[in-house]
């Protein structure tokens, strides 16, 4: 592996990119579903002109059903709300590929002491993009999660948990084991002894005294170089 592989965000940006677009076609969506069922009255009265002059009686004021209207207002309704919902995702999405840019942007100095990293390997389904992956010049591994939630990270042994003012929040996912089970197929895939997993917040402040939580290292952005120099 050359000092450096990959590019540090660049698959999460490609994922914020795809979730806007099909925003914008959900929000382009919604505008037709307005638009269409007046453009189709005003159509159906085009044609129906020459007959309401000759009878009047055979033709109603509204060639389409109140109900039909509706029907398109509320798809429109949930076109828009998809599109919103794509939106956040994609803003959620952009901020997770500037915390591995600004972790990245941390580990510069490691290259010009021998180490090797990569960004954004692929993985099988289930197991997820590897944000990062470190070679000491030692020939040890170690597989680096990147998280940008905000806060105060902290544990109770088992899990891991984030603290917004006064408020505790459990996160959405078992960051542990999703980072632990990354490790086991790096060591599959290559062949290293063993693979070190660490999770690394990008923003948030942790406040775990041993810095490990059932194997795997939890470390600030900031302490991330440090830590890895003390590994080898």
């Amino acid at each position: 592996m050359a000092k450096t592989k990959g590019r540090a965000g660049h698959n999460i940006r490609l994922l914020a990119f795809t979730r806007r677009y099909k925003a914008i076609y959900s929000f382009i969506g919604a505008g037709i579903m307005i638009y269409l069922p007046f453009a189709l009255t005003k159509f159906i009265n085009a044609i129906l002109q020459p007959l309401a002059a000759s009878n009047p009686d055979a033709v109603t004021s509204s060639p389409i059903p109140p109900i039909v209207y509706v029907a398109f207002v509320v798809f429109a309704i949930c076109l828009i709300a998809n599109g919103i919902f794509l939106w956040k995702r994609a803003n959620h999405a952009d901020q997770g590929a500037k915390g591995e840019e600004d972790t990245a942007h941390t580990l510069d100095t490691l290259t010009d002491s021998g180490w090797r990293i990569e960004y954004g390997k692929r993985l099988g389904k289930g197991v997820g993009d590897i944000d990062i992956i470190c070679v000491s010049p030692n020939d040890k591994t170690y597989v680096i999660d990147v998280k940008s939630h905000k806060g105060i990270v902290f544990t109770d042994g088992k899990k891991l948990y984030r603290r917004m003012g006064k408020t505790q929040y459990p996160f959405e996912k078992d960051f542990l084991s999703q980072v632990t089970k990354q490790a086991l197929q790096i060591k599959k895939k290559t062949d290293a002894k063993f693979v070190t997993p660490i999770v690394t917040f990008s923003t948030a402040k942790v406040s775990i005294a041993s810095g490990k939580v059932k194997h795997v290292h939890v470390v600030e952005k900031n302490k991330l170089p440090s830590l890895l120099k003390s590994l080898g």
